[in-house]
């Protein structure tokens, strides 16, 4: 292997690409420089022990609402169900974790007997529809 000083390599260049580059440090303005591509901007007027998370982008007032937002132990703010609760029987249709949105399609009729959720036919139909899938290609992939 040839190491090519950077006098000869210029040379190799084409003037069309040489001249694009030149048009992009051009454009990059004093302004754009200070600004580092992954810093965060934080509002001015957050209250007192606000903090913007970097993992969602959201301001959250404190630690217990960061909690409420990203524990799997607090409710579900679409369907207030605590889905960790449920984790098994999202496991026994194939499911890594329960999904509110695939058992509770309409969270404003949620049929509850006790601490368990009427799941609705035409759910339960999809499900063992995907399990019974999952397990055709489990025997297609042995074989």
């Amino acid at each position: 292997m040839e190491i090519v000083p950077d006098s000869l390599l210029e040379s190799f260049v084409p003037d069309s690409i040489a001249v694009s580059q030149e048009m992009v440090l051009d454009s990059i303005t004093p302004e754009l420089q200070e600004l580092a591509p992954d810093s965060e901007m934080v509002p001015d007027s957050l209250p007192p022990g606000a903090f913007t998370c970097g993992r969602c982008h959201l301001v959250h007032e404190d630690r217990e609402a960061w909690n409420r937002a990203h524990s799997v132990f607090w409710p579900c703010s679409r369907c207030g169900l605590v889905h960790m609760e449920y984790e098994l029987g999202a496991m026994l249709y194939g499911l890594d974790e329960f999904d509110c949105e695939i058992f509770i399609p309409d969270p404003n009729n949620v049929v509850m007997h006790g601490n368990s959720i009427e799941v609705p036919a035409h759910v339960i139909k999809m499900l063992d529809e995907k399990l019974a899938a999952a397990k055709d290609d489990a025997k297609a992939s042995v074989r």
